[in-house]
């Protein structure tokens, strides 16, 4: 996750921790495309309406937000690239008021334009800007059994762990036998057009996210699948050639999967940390100076503008600090996740590492 999708992750968290009363709390979201006079216009024609609101209270709270949204809006000479979001409002707290006057340009474009009035601030649209967009897709296939995980990021979540009974091979010979395996080869085509038309039907809505779909498992039940499974010509088209050969078709072999398919996904985040943790390691263990680890030799080579990635897990103590200091020093932050090797291996370490300058 890069500094400007952090920052808004911590703004976001800000925001939606404020409560207010009723209508005290406004939220206008202008994307870059709304001509700028038209926002003006109907920013004066909703303060003219608020006359109309009958609680006095109310009615001063969405006045005030709104004129102070005018204001800022005058003085502007155009909208921001991506568009600009407004979360203005009155937090009473204790019998006193607070003004909370935010103003929000997102690291990619507003989508559309909106305007609430309520007790809380409105911020799904942001929210979205700080998710990946790009969806892999780990499918792990045994004779009867599936397991799907989506890769978000560097984030694994499992999503599906299924058994489709197949009966077992015979050891009868014969026709008997002809017939047994006759059954238990139809049980087979049947469960690979189960787990083609369950994928079409998880993804399809999904398929301009979709980066990549990834099949593991038993290699040879992979392959029959991606032959006879019926999955649909447009997910086929993102299958990665590469198939995973993983013994445990489950939760941990999901995990397992994921590591190796990070080598597969070349444009992915997991990629990229990584390739990073790799680069760092092999430094590490020449014995060079250019990393460092732990929290107080991270923290003074911060200090001294030494610098320049620094490698931090999620969820550490110092990372809002961080977020807050490395602009001051031209410094890259890496956030790594808890649930990738790397992750496991920088935890090791104390959490958190960096990449020197000098």
């Amino acid at each position: 996750m890069d500094l400007k999708r952090l920052k808004l992750k911590r703004k976001i968290a800000e925001l939606k921790e404020m409560k207010g009363r009723h209508s005290s709390f406004t939220t206008l979201y202008i994307p870059p495309d709304k001509n700028l006079v038209d926002v003006i216009n109907f920013v004066k024609q909703e303060l003219a309406g608020a006359e109309n609101i009958k609680s006095k209270t109310n009615r001063k709270n969405v006045s005030d937000n709104l004129t102070a949204i005018l204001s800022e809006l005058t003085k502007i000479p155009e909208l921001p690239e991506n568009g600009i979001a407004f979360f203005f409002g009155i937090e009473e707290e204790g019998g006193t008021q607070e003004e909370i006057r935010d103003m929000v340009v997102p690291p990619a474009p507003i989508s559309q334009f909106s305007y609430i009035c309520g007790r809380e601030f409105v911020t799904e649209e942001l929210e979205s800007m700080v998710e990946p967009k790009s969806l892999s897709v780990i499918v792990l296939i045994e004779g009867g059994k599936v397991t799907i995980g989506y890769l978000r990021g560097k984030h694994i979540e499992l999503v599906r762990d299924e058994d489709f009974y197949i009966i077992g091979k015979t050891r009868a010979g014969g026709q008997s036998a002809r017939r047994y395996d006759r059954i238990r080869d139809e049980k087979m085509q049947e469960f690979f057009k189960y787990v083609g038309n369950l994928l079409n039907e998880m993804l399809i809505d999904e398929l301009d996210k979709v980066d990549a779909i990834i099949l593991g498992g038993n290699t040879i039940r992979a392959q029959e699948f991606l032959e006879k499974g019926e999955l649909d010509y447009r997910l086929k088209e993102k299958v990665a050639d590469q198939i995973i050969p993983v013994g445990m078709v489950d939760e941990t072999g999901l995990y397992q999967a994921v590591k190796e398919a990070s080598r597969i996904m070349r444009e992915s985040e997991i990629y990229a940390e990584r390739k990073a943790w790799d680069s760092f390691m092999e430094d590490l263990m020449k014995g060079m100076n250019t990393v460092t680890y732990g929290k107080k030799e991270v923290m003074q080579a911060l200090e001294q503008g030494r610098i320049d990635t620094v490698m931090i897990l999620e969820g550490h103590k110092l990372l809002d600090e961080l977020v807050t200091e490395v602009e001051n020093y031209g410094t890259e932050i890496m956030v790594f996740s808890s649930q990738t090797e790397s992750g496991a291996q920088l935890e090791s370490l104390g959490g958190i590492a960096a990449r020197l300058r000098w």
